[in-house]
């Protein structure tokens, strides 16, 4: 397929997600939307990336079922997260960062037309460890461009608070004050900036923020949409390659930010809509 071609997929999974107006009234239509969102950016994405011999309408299926099983996972992450929000435990937490890698990689994988198996990734604020395991077992490591910037403005905003990041698995600041309006918290990406002093609330705000965080991860499923178009600027781009090997070029940013900018109204927003159904802000 043609960047062109390509392009024309990408808004079509924007459309979807855009004009979904599922409230999360419960828990079914909340997981429904986390399966339908994994398994059509699997589906599109294994069409994009198919080999020639192989057939649209059966890579499409795999796709679809690979990427609808990764979002139930970024369902029962999110429901862990909403645990922790009801009870305050952080035990909740770990686990569900680990399911929503999971989910996430598979919807990758899914899109990437691989096996679901083959390749996996987890992030810790600007960092990606990713796992290959279709051959031979490897580890590597890359830097996310806006992820980095964002826990840069982190910084620049705000305390890094130590405990709370390696508990919640992010970066987590804290600051007096947040210049966004009347909020008690903010997510930077995959980072999160709150306010001191928040007492009871500082859970459900963490929370709350940490679904934003899932929701900036999971668009990474579209990431291998351009998979064709960069393989194709590493050819006798020496700088390109070793631009490769160092950073993972976290496109899912400006996806997220794309769509979640289209809302005007910050309480018909369904990226706060969700965020709210799971930290109990309801």
């Amino acid at each position: 397929m043609t960047l062109k071609h390509n392009g024309i997929l990408i808004w079509m999974v924007f459309l979807l997600v855009n004009q979904t107006q599922a409230q999360h009234k419960n828990d079914f239509e909340a997981g429904l939307f986390n399966i339908g969102f994994g398994g059509i950016i699997g589906g599109i994405g294994a069409v994009i990336n198919k080999k020639p011999r192989q057939k649209t309408g059966k890579v499409f299926l795999k796709g679809l079922y690979q990427g609808a099983l990764g979002g139930y996972l970024l369902f029962e992450s999110k429901r862990l997260v909403g645990k922790f929000s009801e009870t305050g435990n952080y035990s909740y937490i770990w686990p569900s960062k680990l399911v929503n890698s999971a989910g996430v990689s598979i919807i990758e994988n899914a899109a990437a037309n691989r096996n679901l198996w083959e390749q996996w990734h987890i992030n810790f604020g600007f960092n990606r460890f990713e796992f290959y395991t279709k051959d031979k077992f490897k580890i590597s490591y890359r830097v996310m461009p806006f992820a980095l910037y964002k826990t840069i403005e982190g910084f620049t905003n705000g305390k890094l608070n130590f405990s709370e990041s390696f508990k919640i698995g992010s970066f987590v600041f804290t600051t007096s004050k947040i210049n966004s309006g009347f909020t008690s918290g903010r997510a930077l990406t995959n980072s999160i900036l709150i306010l001191n002093n928040l007492g009871l609330k500082k859970e459900s705000t963490l929370a709350h923020e940490l679904i934003h965080v899932y929701q900036y991860e999971s668009f990474s499923g579209m990431n291998p949409f351009l998979n064709v178009p960069i393989a194709k600027l590493n050819i006798n781009q020496k700088w390109v390659k070793t631009y490769h090997k160092i950073f993972y070029t976290d496109f899912n940013y400006l996806s997220s930010q794309g769509i979640y900018s289209t809302y005007k109204n910050h309480d018909t927003n369904f990226f706060e809509k969700e965020a709210r159904y799971y930290s109990f802000f309801r």
